[in-house]
């Protein structure tokens, strides 16, 4: 699905809650949009970002290193 088909439906279902309380599947269609909206996000950000490369102090081009994911720790 195109995220601009995407962007419609959470739209539908944004103007709709607005208007009245959704249903309980309504809110699963809405749940999934968005879900579906924000995978497709990440993945076109994580593409934009796996492009980009840096120049270091030799003039040499550089892929950016991928970070590893750290977890919060509340204390």
């Amino acid at each position: 699905m195109e995220m601009k088909d995407i962007i419609e439906k959470v739209n539908f279902y944004s103007a709709l809650s607005k208007e009245r309380t959704l249903t309980d599947d309504e809110v699963i269609e809405r749940q999934k949009y968005r879900a579906l909206y924000l995978d497709q996000f990440r993945s076109q950000v994580r593409g934009h970002l796996d492009g980009v490369k840096i120049v270091d102090e030799q003039g040499k081009e550089v892929k950016l290193k991928k970070k590893k994911k750290s977890r919060l720790k509340l204390s």
